[in-house]
């Protein structure tokens, strides 16, 4: 450990300085970010042709939703039913087999207004979850978002006929993943369409929590799916946690631990590696794999390993 960084081989030398980089870029909130980084660099080869003709996930989300909406209007101006029987979400057709209903309901809505309130959220908070976390992250979020609205309203709506449509509760997913990325950031909205309103993200997040609980709790008959909407809710607060942004509840950091209690753990390497082997085998495998899928994507043990080489570096530089 005596020979300083700057001794080190020049490609080893460069390593560790995008250790630096790219651990002050990770510090840095969403606001003080640069914009020269194009989402798409965050894909994997195989994803950067599928999405890089729309631009990003978000926009892909909005054009298939639109169509799918486009295809509803022809089929209704047509007389053509069965569209919602097969692809909205209903207990009964989940029970003949129609398995695919968990995720296709997500692109379908009951009318004009429905879609364009979830495609103007989905525009506005879409895009910034999308950039911060990745688009590999985010397309994860939305689904698994959709999925928990499912899983939630099918728990409380097994036995009814009832069907549900539409992209509300992977929206409200995003919505609240904002809000736990950014809970400071001011945002405003157009009440109506006409009256603005500026509010912190966090007390949004709040307001369109209570706005599904109230109903729920006081039983309330509406038109409105508002336990999916709680269940795709739930699930952006919790993905994003469980991603390492922000403080982790006691909740989730106790199933955390069981699940890293339950792997096999590996025999600790007690050797000491020189700096250049620490370069080698620890730093640049970590610098690849931020290059692929993005900061984002990094475990808690490789952050620490960046970590221990800022520290390093600080101290052969002293």
């Amino acid at each position: 450990m005596g020979r300083g960084f700057e001794s080190l081989p020049t490609h080893q030398f460069l390593a560790a300085r995008d250790v630096l980089f790219y651990f002050a870029r990770a510090m840095l909130d969403s606001g003080r970010q640069s914009r020269m980084d194009d989402a798409r660099d965050r894909l994997s080869n195989s994803m950067r042709s599928w999405i890089g003709r729309f631009g990003s996930v978000t926009h892909f989300l909005i054009f298939t939703t639109a169509v799918v909406f486009v295809v509803q209007l022809v089929c209704t101006m047509l007389r053509v039913d069965g569209m919602e029987d097969l692809f909205a979400l209903s207990a009964p057709q989940l029970r003949r087999g129609f398995l695919w209903q968990p995720v296709t309901y997500l692109f379908l809505h009951a009318d004009f207004w429905h879609i364009v309130i979830n495609l103007l959220m989905l525009w506005f908070f879409g895009r910034e979850v999308e950039y911060f976390i990745g688009p590999k992250y985010f397309t994860r979020l939305y689904f698994l978002s959709g999925l928990a609205g499912a899983a939630l309203w099918l728990a409380f709506n097994f036995n009814s006929a009832v069907a549900v449509l539409g992209a509300s509760a992977a929206v409200l997913g995003c919505v609240i993943a904002f809000a736990t990325l950014f809970p400071e950031r001011e945002v405003t909205l157009l009440i109506f369409f006409v009256l603005p309103v500026t509010l912190k993200a966090k007390f949004l997040a709040l307001i369109c929590v209570a706005l599904d609980l109230i109903p729920v709790l006081t039983n309330r008959v509406t038109n409105v799916a508002h336990v999916a909407h709680l269940g795709g809710a739930l699930l952006g607060y919790v993905y994003i946690k469980s991603l390492g942004y922000g403080a982790t509840p006691w909740w989730l950091r106790g199933w955390q631990n069981a699940q890293a209690r339950l792997r096999p753990r590996r025999r600790p390497d007690k050797r000491v590696l020189s700096p250049e082997e620490f370069i080698h085998d620890e730093v640049d495998p970590i610098l690849d794999k931020i290059s692929r899928e993005g900061m984002q994507s990094l475990t808690k043990r490789e952050r620490k390993i960046l970590e221990s080489a800022k520290d390093l570096m600080q101290k052969q530089q002293r």
